[in-house]
């Protein structure tokens, strides 16, 4: 007996292990699918039924589970619609398991677990933290679970070890298997922040030259691969160095900050917008041609110098950029040395002037 419910707990631990790493992604969505519910519903309903299938045989008919717990988690991760279908697929494997009056039982102790789990949630959600909310559920369940077993078996006396070690075990598995669960969306969401964060630049929150660095490789690849066409644009701020001069550096980091949202409002969806660094941006154009280029940078440049630049109310900073871009396949057929390329159209226009666009070649 005890080796079959430590064989549950153990189940139980694995399928969440598994389930919480091929389902994290959509865990931070905001909008919970009609797929979502199937696949999550689906999925409690599975590890029900393979808890059934390593059950205690009490009786010729009657077996004694940790069928509970995958209700008990979707009720307080998930959805409560998931957990209903859940329910479902539990109950509907308990006859595929044995067609008998336990099993008919079964419908009624999966219902009244489950409105017992929803009605129990509600009311402890705000007054008890997460283990102790668990504790509850899991001790309503016990009683639910050992009420059955007595309608079912009827010999009280004889049941009384039992329960002493299922209520232990049971409790046990439910704690484990909201502490994995909970220890899983903890330990994803601090990786994917601390992901995204040392890819973001923290002064203007564009994407950084790691980030840049990996997205051209990528790109640079897919282009070369579809023969399609590819842009790099790089901006530099021109006379960056005098605005920190004049203004000081917290002026410097508001222009920094402003103009990056200037370039990512402008580029929108066409692209992707980098700080390479120090006072240089860049944008990434996929499917772009030199003529569709030559007008987006112009379009772009135009609407840097006009931007009023206001970093105070006794301040207004006048902000010109230089561009450089180069375009693949027209302006260049070298991918691998397409970054060099239009890094010299940039210095180009810095030395011709500035305040201008140049292509490479």
């Amino acid at each position: 007996m005890v080796a079959d419910l430590f064989i549950n707990i153990c189940i139980v631990i694995a399928l969440i292990f598994i389930y919480m790493k091929l389902r994290w992604s959509r865990f931070s969505d905001t909008v919970y699918t009609l797929t979502d519910l199937i696949v999550d519903g689906t999925a409690g309903g599975f590890m029900g039924y393979i808890l059934m299938i390593f059950s205690i045989q009490v009786t010729e008919e009657t077996i004694m589970d940790l069928r509970f717990i995958p209700i008990l988690l979707l009720v307080i991760f998930v959805r409560k619609r998931s957990a209903f279908l859940a329910s479902v697929l539990i109950v509907s494997g308990r006859f595929f398991i044995g067609i008998n009056r336990s099993a008919v039982y079964s419908i009624y102790m999966v219902g009244i677990l489950l409105i017992g789990f929803i009605l129990l949630e509600k009311l402890v959600k705000k007054r008890l933290n997460l283990f102790m909310k668990t504790l509850v559920l899991s001790l309503y369940a016990n009683m639910v679970v050992s009420y059955f077993l007595v309608i079912m078996v009827g010999e009280t006396d004889l049941l009384a070890p039992l329960f002493l070690v299922y209520w232990l075990f049971s409790v046990l598995g439910s704690m484990s298997a909201v502490f994995m669960v909970n220890y899983i969306r903890k330990s994803e969401y601090l990786f994917a922040k601390y992901e995204n964060e040392s890819s973001k630049d923290f002064l203007t929150d564009l994407y950084n030259v790691r980030r840049f660095d990996e997205d051209w490789n990528s790109l640079a690849k897919k282009a070369f691969n579809s023969h399609s066409s590819l842009t790099l644009i790089l901006l530099d701020i021109d006379h960056f160095k005098a605005i920190n001069d004049t203004y000081g550096h917290s002026v410097g980091d508001y222009v920094l900050k402003e103009l990056a949202q200037v370039i990512v409002t402008f580029v929108g969806s066409r692209g992707s917008v980098y700080r390479k660094g120090g006072e240089e941006f860049a944008v990434i154009l996929p499917y772009s041609s030199k003529a569709e280029t030559e007008l987006l940078a112009e379009e772009l440049r135009h609407k840097v110098e006009t931007h009023q630049f206001i970093p105070s109310e006794e301040a207004v900073v006048e902000v010109t950029v230089s561009l450089g871009a180069a375009v693949y396949p027209e302006t260049t057929d070298a991918l691998k040395t397409m970054i060099e390329a239009a890094d010299n159209a940039l210095y180009h226009s810095k030395n011709s002037g500035r305040n201008q666009l140049s292509f490479n070649g």
